[in-house]
């Protein structure tokens, strides 16, 4: 990584900072002046950006272009591939090159762009409530480094969220060297801290911990949701199913033990999953510890009484003993530091270091930073600070209550913010400046191995905005210029002339910058802060905070794709809810709705409750990010704030709450009401042990093999035959296909009103059932677009002809020639027709007109729409084969959920060809129909679900 360098030698200089005089100031103060009213009254410079495949030679209208680039996510960077329509950023997929995204995409990347078009987003400087220039902003920055100077930094405190950015690290190295007295801190209300805490107290320093599911025979995820990582959760996802597929030689599938106090996608996947409090986690896992030769005090393992646990212990010790350097225990970010030691004393014992895990130097830039929110509430009330500058957080919103770093924030003299948003931190502060987006943006990020990616904006800043790069710059005495330029001087060393430069941002990672592993030594007292949770009783409950799965930590709560999307073990969308378990609602008499008050240390908090099956008995699980009063209209007013309850010295799990019952009813918006499977066989699910038998055992049920006979006269074949095919043993029920398709077809948003109706207009649903005890529950998501059948009901009952059949296989919708009888929708079995009650769509806001995909109508009210299979791409790939004379290659095509999905579970192609991917995938024979005894034909099939069960935990 290089050093910051000299200062660009083009444009005004000032003189060092700290030996700025009057003179200087008033020099360097007059020449940014004018640089402002100049680019107040100009556009941009136009800086060229490097597209992913080939560099262009020109605009051609029409025609897209993609770019690499790179999001964050907890600080972590994520390659991705931007597709851009007239110099419209208008979807992203994954980055193949990207050691963390490997093409695929979480629901966060998909909504980043819809981000971007926020109209909503900070348009403007504000000063003390009032529009401002920034020019204004930038004479402010030069008075505070005059005051700095003078005092060598003593008053400025610098806040920001967690970050990879060597760039960034880079000047706030700079920074602290030039004003020593200086103070910098992070605050990541959802990050990692208990990660890097444990690595600390295991080995005496920081360290990232890398995982390799692919590699894991037996997995035990002690509360770690591998499948939603903020580091790595995509990769994690595709090489954990890569091993539990049972298509492997020999059906080597892995087997995955969860064990944990809430739900979670890794606990649906697993093949046996404990639901039990924090406490009795915690004890769990010392006593699988001493069973495994672990040293940990005999009272902190006492036996316990629980026949499940022991019976769960006895297998855990067996299973991990003999796959010895093929295990693999993992520990959640929410849990205690020391839980995290115990897992790496736990992989060291095991002989898992090197196989199956290893360790790197931390990824995110800890060295810089002097803490995190506990120590900069304690500055805040101390009066130490001055001048406060906080670089993109909300630290107003969301710090714990019991710090009361609002009330502190109020009292600050001088508050600077930058932000995406005019937020409850910018509504505080003196100066709030807007921040440019990431896909405006020139940054740098690392994955979570090390790996160094570039990002180059997709468009320039749309409200000005600018970067945290630019404004430490500024701080450091330096000319803004140009983002690029501060990249481009950061990583000179490494990529020295324009040719690797250019390499490099084509794409999109840095070559050969991945991190080496390092050898790790446990230290002998690293049970030193083994302090286990007290077991609540009757009376008390554990109150668990969680960030929320569709919105986060609240910083996505403006996003009407993310806010409208279901949560994947409720199907909520629109608001949070308290979960609880259906032994704690049958004890309180709670049922969905019921509002309760919730008590934790002298503070009270209102809101609904959500019966969640799997919910361990004496917890109750607090999603945090809502209940936000300066987010934007769709995020304001949406939930209960769940920080309210946060106290700083347990942030995730506390342990002395009271539950109330109110006798109020609130009402929530849920897309799935029913979730018991109750004998059908929409989900098809088999052990290893019976596929093995009897491959075929998915197809058992049904009355026919291959087609039914039919009254109706066969469709004749085309030059292609699409199909899809959907592996349910890969479908982890993420959602990114859903959001995706929302992105890639301009599907609008309804609202929580119309939700509440029935009324959602998502193409693809993803369906989830449960089986078993409502205390332990086996867990199926089924992602469920159009079928396209090949008898189709919805097309013979259409008036008008709208719903029509294509020589290929669609199922097509003539959008102007429906008349909304709705007739098609009330005929089909599968219930993927979808109908615009009302004008959806925002045709008065002109970001959001800017964002949609030209490629696709947007539809009108009155109209019947559905999946289409992404019948503009394949349109697309029809001109490029025609234009090359030649046939659609296998892959050419993909539909926009099967791009987005992280672990490859939709396949599509062209059936008619046996050796296309689709082809194969149906020629399984694991492949079934959903509801075949309708004679419906699909196009869209279905690879049942194979279980890896234990035969001693099977039936305990």
């Amino acid at each position: 990584m290089s050093s910051l360098g000299p200062p660009p030698s083009e444009g005004p200089q000032p003189p060092d900072a700290l030996e700025i005089d009057r003179r200087g100031f008033m020099k360097y103060l007059s020449a940014s002046l004018a640089l402002a009213g100049v680019s107040a009254c100009s556009h941009p410079r136009q800086l060229e950006i490097v597209p992913y495949v080939h560099t262009p030679t020109g605009q051609i209208d029409g025609v897209p272009r993609y770019f690499a680039s790179t999001l964050t996510r907890g600080g972590y960077g994520h390659g991705v591939v931007v597709e851009s329509n007239m110099g419209r950023p208008t979807k992203i997929e994954g980055n193949p090159q990207h050691p963390a995204s490997l093409g695929a995409t979480d629901i966060f990347a998909q909504a980043a762009v819809l981000q971007l078009w926020d109209p909503e987003r900070s348009q403007s400087v504000i000063h003390r409530g009032t529009t401002a220039s920034w020019g204004d902003f930038d004479a402010a920055l030069l008075q505070l480094m005059q005051r700095c100077q003078r005092d060598q930094g003593a008053g400025l405190h610098i806040v920001c969220g967690a970050f990879s950015s060597p760039l960034l690290a880079a000047e706030l190295d700079a920074l602290r060297e030039r004003y020593p007295r200086m103070r910098c801190y992070l605050h990541e209300p959802a990050g990692q801290q208990n990660v890097h805490a444990g690595a600390r107290l295991a080995f005496g320093q920081a360290l990232s911990t890398r995982l390799y599911p692919d590699r894991a025979r037996v997995i035990v995820a002690l509360d770690a949701d591998l499948l939603t990582d903020p580091s790595a959760g995509v990769r994690y996802a595709r090489e954990l199913i890569a091993a539990r597929s049972p298509d492997r030689p020999g059906h080597s599938m892995s087997r995955l033990y969860a064990i944990e106090p809430t739900p979670s996608l890794t606990g649906a996947l697993a093949d046996h999953r404990l639901g039990i409090e924090t406490a009795g986690l915690e004890r769990f896992a010392c006593r699988l510890a001493r069973s495994l030769g672990v040293s940990i005090p005999a009272d902190d393992a006492a036996v316990s009484r629980d026949a499940r646990e022991a019976a769960w212990l006895k297998v855990l010790v067996s299973e991990l003993q003999s796959n010895r350097g093929a295990g693999l225990v993992a520990v959640g970010a929410t849990q205690k530091p020391w839980m995290h030691a115990l897992a790496h004393a736990l992989n060291g014992a095991l002989g898992n270091v090197g196989s199956t895990l290893d360790y790197a130097d931390p990824v995110e830039q800890l060295g810089a930073v002097d803490g995190g929110v506990i120590e900069l509430a304690a500055a805040l009330h101390a009066g130490a600070v001055e001048t406060l500058l906080v670089l993109g957080g909300n630290p107003a919103y969301d710090a714990p209550a019991d710090l009361q770093v609002r009330s502190a924030l109020e009292q600050v003299p001088h508050l600077l913010h930058l932000g995406l948003y005019l937020d409850e931190t910018g509504t505080l502060a003196e100066w709030h400046v807007p921040q440019a987006h990431e896909l405006e943006s020139w940054s740098d990020a690392r994955a979570f191995d090390g790996t160094a990616s570039l990002a180059q904006p997709l468009i320039a800043p749309l409200y000005g905005g600018r970067t945290s790069a630019q404004i430490l710059a500024l701080l450091l005495g330096q000319e803004l210029g140009d983002g690029r330029a501060l990249l481009r001087r950061q990583w000179q060393r490494e990529l020295p002339d324009e040719a690797a430069w250019g390499a490099a941002l084509q794409a999109g990672v840095i070559p050969e910058s991945r991190f080496a592993a390092r050898s790790v030594t446990l230290r002998d007292d690293w049970q030193s802060q083994l302090k286990l949770t007290p077991a609540p009783d009757e009376t008390h409950l554990e109150l668990l905070f969680r960030p929320d799965p569709t919105i986060g930590d609240g910083r996505w709560a403006n996003n009407g794709w993310l806010q409208e999307l279901p949560k994947p073990l409720s199907q909520l969308t629109w608001d949070n809810a308290a979960c609880i378990s259906p032994a704690l609602a049958a004890r309180y008499q709670l049922k969905n709705g019921d509002e309760v008050e919730l008590m934790l240390q002298q503070r009270a908090l209102r809101l609904p409750v959500w019966v969640l099956p799997g919910q361990s008995t004496q917890a109750l699980t607090l999603h945090l990010g809502y209940g936000r009063r300066a987010a934007g209209r769709v995020g304001n007013g949406c939930g209960w704030d769940a920080y309210q309850l946060q106290v700083s010295d347990a942030p995730w799990c506390a342990a002395a709450g009271t539950l109330r019952k109110t006798g109020e009813r609130r009402e929530l918006a849920a897309t799935q009401q029913h979730f018991r499977i109750e004998g059908r066989d929409l989900v098809r699910v088999g052990t290893l042990s019976q596929f093995a038998g009897d491959p075929h055992f998915a197809t058992a049920p049904d009355r026919y093999r291959g087609a039914p006979p039919s009254l109706y006269p066969g469709v004749a074949g085309g030059e292609y035959a699409w199909g899809m095919s959907i592996d349910l043993n890969a479908c982890i029920g993420c959602r990114a296909c859903t959001i995706a398709c929302q992105a890639e077809n301009n599907i609008p948003v309804v609202g929580k009103e119309q939700v509440l109706r029935g009324r959602e207009m998502h193409w693809i649903r993803v369906d989830l059932y449960r089986e078993g005890s409502e205390d332990d529950p086996r867990t199926y998501p089924q992602p469920v677009p159009c079928m396209m059948c090949e008898h189709a009901p919805c097309e013979l009952v259409c008036p008008v002809e709208a719903s029509v059949h294509d020589s290929e296989g669609l199922n097509l919708q003539v959008y102007n020639r429906c008349v909304g009888t709705r007739f098609c929708s009330n005929n089909c079995p599968y219930k993927v027709r979808r109908f615009n009650f009302l004008q959806y769509v925002d045709e008065s806001s002109e970001p959001l007109k800017a964002q949609r995909n030209p490629e696709v109508t947007v539809r009108q009210r009155g109209v019947m729409e559905k999946c289409t299979y992404c019948i503009q791409r394949i349109e697309r790939a029809h001109i490029d084969a025609d234009r090359d004379g030649r046939r659609i290659h296998d892959g050419e095509v993909q539909t926009a959920c099967q791009a987005a999905c992280p672990t490859q579970a939709i396949r599509f192609g062209n059936m008619a060809d046996p050796n296309s991917e689709v082809a194969q995938a149906k020629a399984s024979p694991r492949s079934y129909l959903l509801l075949p005894e309708l004679n419906t034909r699909p196009r869209t099939s279905y690879l049942a679900r194979v279980r890896n069960p234990h035969p001693d935990l099977e039936h305990g």
